[in-house]
C-alpha cells in the first residue's frame, strides 16, 4: 500500500509556513483549550463558548440569548403567556385587572349621606319636613302643643295679675320667652334626630345639656332683632334672618352664644339667596298656620323647624337621612 506523505505546512501569502495546532497551543502559555470545542472541559460541566479576559462579552442565558453550534435551544414561551412582572401588580404600563370585579360590601344605615357642603333646594327642604313630620307625628304634635300651653299660660298670668307697671310685665314676658326659647331648642334637638335618621320619642326632644348657652344665644338674637325692628322694620328682619341657625350651632355643636351667632351669620351670608327663599317660605307657612285659630301651627311649626334643620345640615355638610 502506498503511504500518504504528511501534508506540507501551509504557507501564508508571504511564504512563511502557518503554525500547526501544537504550535498554536504552545504560543498561548497558561491557556488550555480543548481540541474539541464541543466537548466539555474537565470539571466544567456544560461547555460554553467562553471569551476570556475582561475584554470579552457577557454571556446571556435564557430564551433571548444567542446560541452557537449544537447547543440545545430553550423553547420559546407559549403564545399568550404573560410577560415577567417586576414590582407589585398593576405598576406596569397598560395593566388592567382581569377576572370579575370584587364584590362590593353592602352599605347599611342612611340612604343619603352628605360628605361636604351642598346646594340647598328649598322645595326639597319643605317636602323633607313634611315627610318626617308624618313619619313621627305623635311626639311632634305633643312638643308643639307644649308651645300653645306656654302661650295660654302667659295670657292667663297677665289676666290674673293685671300688672300696672312695666317691670312686672317685662319679667313675665321674659319668663314666657325663656320657656319658648327652650321649647324651640327642644324642637331643634328633635329635628337633628330626624336628620340623623332616628325618629325621637317625646322625651328625647329635651336632651340637651347647654340650656344656659341656649338662653343667652336666644336673648342676644332677640335683642338684635328687636333693636333692628325699633329702628326700622327691615333691619329687624335682616337681623332675624342672620340669626336663623344660631340655636342649631349651640345644640348641635355646643358653641357659645357669640360663636354661634358668628357661625350663623357666616353660613347665611355664604348662602344668602337660598336661605332667604327658605326664610320667606317659613314665614308664609307660619302665617297660614295662624289662620286656623293657631291649630295650623301644630303642622306648620314642625315642618318649618325640620326644614330649617335640613338646610343647616345640607349647608354645613352634615349627615341627612332619607325622608
Amino acid at each position: 500500500m502506498t503511504e500518504i506523505p504528511p501534508s506540507a505546512p501551509k504557507q501564508s501569502g508571504g511564504g512563511a509556513p502557518l503554525p500547526n495546532d501544537d504550535e498554536r497551543f504552545a504560543a498561548r502559555p497558561g491557556q488550555h483549550e480543548s481540541p474539541n470545542p464541543q466537548a466539555p472541559g474537565p470539571g466544567t460541566g456544560h461547555a460554553r463558548h467562553e471569551m476570556a479576559g475582561p475584554a470579552g462579552y457577557p454571556q446571556f442565558e435564557g430564551p433571548g440569548a444567542a446560541h452557537y453550534g449544537n447547543e440545545p435551544l430553550e423553547p420559546p414561551p407559549p403564545v399568550g403567556a404573560g410577560h415577567p412582572s417586576y414590582g407589585p401588580q398593576g405598576t406596569g404600563p397598560g395593566w388592567a385587572p382581569s377576572g370579575p370585579a370584587p364584590a362590593q360590601e353592602p352599605i347599611y344605615g342612611y340612604q343619603q349621606v352628605s360628605t361636604g357642603p351642598g346646594r340647598l333646594d328649598v322645595g326639597r327642604a319643605l317636602s323633607y319636613g313634611w315627610a318626617r313630620l308624618w313619619a313621627n307625628p305623635g311626639p311632634w304634635f305633643g312638643v308643639t302643643a307644649v308651645g300653645l300651653v306656654i302661650y295660654l299660660a302667659f295670657v292667663v298670668v297677665v289676666q290674673l295679675t293685671d300688672p300696672t307697671s312695666m317691670l312686672p310685665l317685662l319679667l313675665i314676658f321674659l319668663a314666657v320667652m325663656a320657656g319658648v326659647w327652650l321649647l324651640q331648642a327642644a324642637m331643634v334637638r328633635g329635628a337633628l334626630y330626624e336628620t340623623d335618621g332616628t325618629p325621637p320619642p317625646f322625651g328625647a326632644y329635651f336632651r340637651f345639656v347647654n340650656a344656659g348657652n341656649v338662653l343667652l344665644t336666644a336673648l342676644l338674637a332677640f335683642t338684635l332683632t328687636f333693636l333692628g325692628a325699633a329702628l326700622c322694620l327691615l333691619p329687624g328682619l335682616i337681623a332675624g334672618w342672620l340669626c336663623m341657625f344660631s340655636l342649631h350651632f349651640v345644640v348641635d355643636q355646643d358653641q357659645g352664644p357669640f360663636e354661634a351667632l358668628k357661625s350663623s351669620f357666616t353660613l347665611v351670608v355664604a348662602n344668602a339667596v337660598q336661605v332667604l327663599l327658605l326664610a320667606l317660605a317659613v314665614l308664609v307657612i307660619t302665617f297660614l298656620g295662624t289662620l286656623l285659630c293657631g291649630l295650623g301651627l301644630l303642622i306648620a311649626g314642625p315642618v318649618s323647624v325640620i326644614a330649617v334643620t335640613y338646610a343647616y345640615r345640607v349647608l354645613t355638610g352634615g349627615t341627612v337621612a332619607a325622608a
